[in-house]
């Protein structure tokens, strides 16, 4: 929705706006000197307009920008009950001013007959043009007055009161040009010039009349008007308006008493996990805990791990009271430690006399020419020159890449022939094992 610019107005609202502060300061402008004509003593000091009227007018310049979203809600309302008085004021504007024209109707007609038309230069044809014009005007202006009511309930009431306005006043000057013309039988061009000079004429009649009657008027509708429609909308306006405020406030405090609650929870929530932290923290330096995880670790197997732990929890606590459990430990620790490294030298004693029994096999078998050559491969794999030389001795034929054993120490399973050994290095290391086809004899 496009934004409304704060200086244009609807239509509505600026004759509101324009009517109250028409009448206000019409009032405040008239009243003096409409008091001061009905007195032929001195002039009286000029007074100040009442407070109620002041205040009144002031509050309007002083708060339109607040009041205008008022003025706009209810504009409609307020426009239909502003334009009866208006028009009732209007109306005995019209009516002094309709007196003093028909007066002035009179004396200008009988001036213009006498110059543009002798033979009807008579009082008593003034008087029939001055009458007939004043029965015109009034004709004209109460059906004026019933199509501007009427279109008040129309859409668009600001355009249909504009055109409803320009047309009967295009009537009103088409019908008194011909009163003109058919009562002195004068032609168009000077007929429309001296409706023109009688229209001029009434307009500083109607001018010089306005103020005496704003200022008799305008005071008790105005008053009228503030107290009986605008002051019950306004108050309405305000306790709604204050309603509405409670109701924020209420909520607001609501929510913020229920923001300082949370953040007081939060703060606490906060206090109670550093000091649950804290607690924690000291907690795993206790003595307790301590010996928990050691015994822990015990139980995972890591003796090494449990027994420098142990060792240092005695250094830690030499005085508290599970220092004598940590002692038991510690004991059952060594001698566990103790067990398994005899475990473990008995299991490399064991090793090793499995290596050289299997070894010792490996060459007596080889010596009767009963080695397979996938177990000759199991043996010599990964071994290095030295390795094979201190288990075969010293190779029949060497190569920088293979050393070749003439002995007959392989055995094919599947035809019992009996083949030497031929040895395959890859810098230095043992590759792979073939039959031995060398130069030499076998033996």
């Amino acid at each position: 929705m496009a934004m409304r610019s704060p200086c244009r107005l609807p239509w509505r609202t600026a004759f509101i706006w324009l009517a109250l502060c028409a009448l206000v300061l019409g009032l405040a402008a008239a009243g003096p000197p409409l008091l001061a004509a009905g007195t032929n003593d001195a002039p009286a000091q000029p007074q100040p307009p009442p407070a109620a009227q002041e205040s009144f007018g002031q509050y309007l310049a002083d708060h339109q920008a607040d009041l205008t979203p008022f003025f706009e809600k209810n504009s409609d309302e307020l426009l239909k009950q502003a334009v009866p008085l208006l028009m009732g004021l209007t109306g005995w504007i019209m009516l002094f001013t309709l007196l003093a024209a028909w007066v002035l109707d009179v004396l200008i007609s009988r001036g213009f007959a006498s110059f543009f038309a002798p033979a009807f230069a008579k009082i008593k044809q003034s008087v029939i043009y001055a009458t007939g014009r004043l029965v015109l005007s009034v004709a004209l202006t109460v059906l004026m007055s019933l199509a501007m009511i009427f279109s008040l309930s129309l859409p668009n009431a600001g355009i249909v009161l504009i055109c409803v306005t320009v047309l009967f006043l295009l009537l009103a000057l088409a019908v008194q040009i011909v009163w003109v013309t058919y009562l002195y039988r004068t032609n168009l061009p000077v007929s429309f010039l001296f409706y023109l000079a009688i229209m001029v004429a009434h307009t500083l009649v109607g001018l010089l009349i306005s103020a005496p009657v704003i200022g008799a008027r305008a005071s008790v509708m105005v008053t009228d008007f503030v107290d009986k429609t605008l002051t019950p909308k306004l108050q309405g306006e305000v306790d709604s308006t204050k309603q509405q405020l409670a109701t924020v406030a209420a909520a607001r405090d609501d929510a913020k008493a229920k923001v300082d609650t949370a953040q007081n929870q939060i703060a606490q929530a906060q206090v109670q996990q550093e000091q649950m932290s804290k607690e924690i923290e000291e907690k795993k330096h206790s003595e307790v805990y301590v010996f928990s995880q050691i015994a822990k670790v015990h139980a995972q197997g890591d003796l090494n791990s449990a027994r420098d732990q142990l060792t240092d929890f005695l250094a830690k606590f030499p005085s508290g009271s599970l220092i004598d459990q940590a002692r038991t430990q510690l004991a059952q620790v060594n001698s566990e430690l103790a067990i398994q490294e005899a475990q473990k030298k008995q299991a490399e004693a064991d090793a090793a006399a499995a290596a050289a029994a299997a070894r010792a096999d490996l060459l007596a078998r080889a010596a009767q020419g009963q080695v397979t050559l996938s177990e000759a491969r199991q043996a010599l794999i990964g071994k290095s020159r030295d390795e094979v030389k201190d288990l075969f001795g010293d190779p029949t034929e060497t190569a920088s890449d293979r050393w070749g054993y003439g002995q007959q120490m392989i055995v094919n399973p599947l035809t019992d022939q009996k083949f030497g050994l031929t040895v395959y290095f890859l810098e230095g290391v043992v590759q792979s094992v073939d039959y031995y086809y060398g130069k030499g004899p076998a033996r």
